[in-house]
């Protein structure tokens, strides 16, 4: 089941004895199949409208629909199996088995046998949970493990809607990267509406379509895609909250395949040193690229190329090409890019497609333009 879209109208929570509102009047729609980052600094309400969703709190005001039924024309039963739930502290049974949590909401829901173990066997192989995992106790599994398990039971019973409330924080920094990636990995299959709590600015850019930034006291202060936000945040508050190295972050965002790259300095191996002085004179440089055919070959000297145009019938295939100290993939981010080039101490990279193919020549520049659109 694909998902549906959320929206929160004049949504407020006050709760007794505070002496303002944890939630101020809240207008926000939550994109159908979208993953909607609610962050903020602490105080801001940003877990508080999340549990709001499913009814672990009540509103004191406004409303909130799910694919355009109000959350109140439903049993609190009924919503909450048909969202799944994901924290930070995981929340998993400790005397079941690992395939026990999985088949929670489907054992509540009086699923057959047959149908829970299949249902669990798919998820744990979508999650990448080994079967020889599955009778064993979350004890015995790491916290990338178990952190796994808590959303393959938030999956079970296939629901539209998926709420995280800082589903990574209990994990080491190599761990949370890795499972950031398989979340989207696992949204790019399954597009479920998505609602995730965090107080990572970066892991906001990296999942989210939207971020919606708070305030204390639930001030909704800008909501926009994280391109947008870094590139132009309404106010000085949100520009504070992501940070002063925006253009770099923006970096992780845009994509090699995204740019307009063009050839570069490059020359066919085959062609005459004539045709790659001519190449050099046109674009500069201190390299020319070689491609045979649709691959590139490598590179070579620049002077080595002026002194074999001396001799007119000289074919570049007598130099002996350099192997590209710098490669990406159209899928590498600007930000992987730049630090391939800066690492390799090169003023360019060689783009290799995902077949081997010569894909064009990457720049500084070109990086540059990118953070210009």
């Amino acid at each position: 089941m694909t998902g549906e879209a959320i929206e929160l109208r004049g949504v407020t929570k006050t709760f007794d004895g505070a002496a303002g509102p944890a939630v101020a009047p809240l207008d926000l729609t939550m994109g159908a199949g979208e993953i909607t980052v609610l962050i903020g600094p602490s105080g801001c309400g940003k877990t508080t409208t999340m549990r709001m969703i499913n009814r672990l709190i009540e509103p004191t005001d406004g409303s909130i629909a799910i694919g355009g039924v109000d959350i109140r024309d439903r049993s609190t039963t009924e919503l909450r199996r048909s969202i799944g739930y994901v924290i930070q502290q995981i929340g998993l049974f400790p005397h079941r088995t690992v395939a026990q949590n999985i088949a929670t909401v489907p054992s509540l829901l009086r699923w057959d046998g047959e149908r829970t173990a299949a249902r669990v066997a798919e998820l744990a192989e979508l999650v990448g949970i080994d079967d020889d995992l599955l009778p064993r106790y979350p004890s015995e599994l790491s916290g990338g493990q178990q952190q796994r398990v808590g959303v393959a039971r938030a999956l079970a019973a296939d629901p539209p809607v998926l709420l995280m409330d800082e589903p990574f924080g209990a994990v080491d920094p190599i761990v949370r990267a890795h499972l950031q990636d398989e979340l989207v990995a696992l949204q790019s299959r399954l597009h479920k509406t998505i609602v995730l709590v965090t107080h990572d600015i970066d892991e906001a850019i990296r999942l989210g379509d939207r971020v919606a930034v708070l305030n204390v006291g639930g001030v909704l202060e800008q909501v926009a895609s994280p391109d947008r936000l870094l590139a132009e945040p309404a106010n000085d508050f949100v520009a504070r909250f992501v940070g002063q190295e925006r253009s770099i972050k923006r970096l992780a965002l845009a994509r090699v395949a995204d740019l307009d790259l063009d050839q570069g300095p490059v020359a066919p191996i085959d062609a005459t040193a004539t045709v790659g002085c001519d190449v050099l004179t046109r674009l500069g440089g201190t390299w020319l690229g070689l491609v045979d055919g649709d691959r590139f070959a490598g590179w070579v000297a620049a002077d080595d190329v002026r002194a074999l145009g001396a001799d007119p019938g000289a074919t570049l295939d007598a130099l002996t090409p350099l192997p590209p100290a710098a490669q990406v993939a159209p899928a590498s981010s600007l930000r992987e890019a730049l630090e391939v080039i800066l690492t390799a101490r090169s003023a360019n990279a060689v783009v290799r497609n995902d077949d081997g193919t010569f894909g064009g020549i990457l720049s500084l520049e070109h990086i540059r333009e990118g953070l210009a659109r």
